[in-house]
């Protein structure tokens, strides 16, 4: 019973998992769904698709349920994209923590992880992550900050703050 037991919860979570991918997927064939959707509701599918096909504990801490300019939501949905597959292929994470806030006036995302961390000025030729990710940055006119320490984990911080001073 108890072998049956772990069986059937190993069943849930693959599932689970699976259904969460699906999503996922279907945001990317469908890009016209990422228009239709809040930017915590995206960054929340996002982060259960990726807890679904790692073994890396991700936690997350939403709290944007506002209107966002189409620009800024698109950008900090796929930031928040790269960032995640940044630390799931290269860092070696054992854990990763996504924080995105949305309050009267701006956004932010972090995403920490306690991975291998790296020297920002030595990224290998060919990996294009942190360029894409501070363009979108840049793009909406948000700022983007890499904490980084070889052996102790990195953070990615993005920060935009609203023009007309709240939500569109």
């Amino acid at each position: 019973p108890e072998e049956a037991r772990r069986g059937l919860e190993q069943l849930r979570q693959s599932t689970k998992g699976a259904l969460a991918e699906m999503r996922a997927l279907l945001l990317e064939l469908r890009p016209s769904a990422l228009q239709d959707k809040r930017l915590g509701e995206l960054v929340t599918q996002l982060v259960d698709a990726t807890a679904a096909r790692t073994r890396t504990a991700l936690a997350a801490e939403v709290a944007c349920d506002r209107e966002l300019p189409e620009d800024v939501k698109i950008a900090f949905y796929r930031i928040a994209q790269e960032a995640l597959n940044n630390v799931i292929k290269h860092a070696q994470a054992t854990s990763i923590r996504l924080i995105l806030d949305c309050d009267g006036e701006s956004v932010l995302l972090e995403v920490h992880d306690d991975g291998r961390g790296f020297q920002v000025d030595e990224t290998p030729p060919g990996r294009l992550g942190l360029g894409i990710m501070r363009d979108r940055a840049r793009t909406i006119g948000a700022d983007m900050a890499v904490e980084t320490q070889s052996g102790k984990g990195t953070t990615i911080r993005v920060t935009w703050s609203d023009p007309s001073g709240g939500g569109s």
